[in-house]
């Protein structure tokens, strides 16, 4: 019996440890071991009042604040029985879209683009192919931007409130970001493009896949939550109705099932059930790669990143048109305090993110429940390691290695958000 372990796997968020078990040389298990202390946002939040719940919980994460921000609010909202209007909606859109931009950017360029071309880090492609480094920065800024322009701020927006917004854009700022995104397109299209050109592994993970979904939108603000193979489709306030959650003796993170079943959620899932939603130039870009939807190859999602990236572009420049079109501003809508419980989900850039509170009659949290993208994830990332292991285990140790670590970085996993 022999033990590999790769400690502190690089380039993810957060600290995890692979460790594989062999036998004579034969595989016999493999664990993602998140070594990332409890962080305890969960109790955190209970003995606040209502309206400090999403600046703390946009904390678990720096890079998908936002979102956070979001679905926190949005189960307060429920809680209270408060409906937003129409612009505070596309706003909340735009910020949200804001992260998916900087964070699809980053992974993608500066963590698995290195795997693809023999690299140990994004460093020396700044050296050897600046054109491609300045276009994922130009990605990253303005997503940074946008979210900025919304939310007050890059990381921990601040001006998305419970019923709407405290502040927001004027007129000719938003003009000057679509003018911006409509450039961008083609920046992500060469993105889609470069990502379709590396070789990936032919291989299938044999979990379930969930997204949110709607049906006249490309699901990221709001939706049903849909199960791509048993093809169901349920309310994501009633998650913890086909989500369970389990403690695991070697991790620090949870591990979820979906009716026993392990499942992955992200852009490939979200690809798989909501391909037909997708923006006309994303659409083109996808059929262009090649890609059929569902797949169930676990490395294509980073491909299905760059065309959401597609997406992302050319959707915003639309929301904003639509924004201008409207008129007005977008003050908080009226309510009143009240005992209640509501819950509710989006989809950040890592997956469906899900939030619920249960709040009394002054306003004071008295409980609170989060489960995160890479919370879903985990247990699908570990089966399919396993499943992936014996196949390459023929390989010499590094390459071995480094093909774990590349299907580790295709789930983009945050593993600080997962111990939230």
């Amino acid at each position: 019996m022999s033990t590999l372990t790769v400690e502190h796997v690089a380039r993810i968020e957060g600290h995890g440890t692979i460790t594989v078990e062999m036998e004579s040389g034969v595989v016999s298990d493999v664990r993602m071991d998140i070594i990332e202390a409890a962080r305890f946002f969960e109790s955190m939040v209970v003995g606040r009042r209502f309206d400090e719940v999403s600046l703390i919980t946009s904390r678990i994460c720096g890079i998908c604040s936002p979102n956070h921000a979001l679905t926190s609010l949005k189960a307060v909202e429920a809680a209270f029985g408060i409906e937003v209007s129409e612009r505070t909606a596309l706003l909340r859109k735009l910020f949200v879209y804001g992260s998916y931009l900087q964070n699809h950017a980053t992974h993608l360029y500066v963590f698995a683009a290195p795997d693809f071309v023999g690299l140990p880090s994004v460093f020396p492609l700044a050296q050897t192919h600046p054109d491609i480094v300045e276009r994922a920065l130009r990605i990253k800024k303005t997503g940074n931007d946008l979210t900025t322009l919304i939310g007050g701020r890059p990381v921990h927006p601040i001006t998305a409130v419970v019923g709407g917004f405290s502040a927001e854009p004027s007129a000719a700022d938003l003009r000057a970001m679509a003018v911006r995104l409509e450039a961008l397109v083609a920046d992500t299209v060469a993105t889609a493009e470069l990502f379709q050109s590396f070789e990936v592994p032919a291989f299938e993970t044999s979990g379930e896949m969930l997204a949110l979904v709607e049906d006249d939108d490309y699901a990221i603000y709001d939706g049903e939550t849909a199960a791509l193979d048993a093809g169901w489709r349920r309310s994501a306030s009633e998650y913890r109705q086909f989500i369970a959650e389990k403690v695991v003796g070697h991790s620090n993170a949870k591990h979820s099932t979906v009716g026993d079943r392990t499942f992955m959620v992200g852009s490939l899932p979200r690809i798989n059930l909501s391909a037909g939603k997708l923006m006309p130039r994303a659409a083109e870009t996808l059929a262009k790669l090649g890609i059929a939807a569902p797949s169930r190859n676990t490395f294509v999602n980073n491909v299905c990143q760059a065309v959401e990236l597609v997406d992302a572009a050319e959707r915003c420049a639309m929301y904003i048109d639509r924004l201008l079109g409207m008129g007005g501003a977008t003050l908080p809508e009226p309510f009143t305090i009240k005992a209640g419980s509501g819950a509710a989900a989006s989809e950040a850039p890592r997956g469906t993110l899900y939030h619920a509170y249960s709040i009394d009659d002054d306003g004071i949290v008295v409980g609170g429940d989060v489960i995160t993208p890479t919370a879903q994830n985990l247990g699908n990332l570990e089966a399919d390691m396993r499943a992936y292991a014996p196949t390459i285990a023929h390989l010499p140790k590094d390459e071995f290695i480094l093909s774990m670590e590349k299907l580790v970085r295709a789930y983009d996993p945050c593993l600080s958000c997962s111990v939230h």
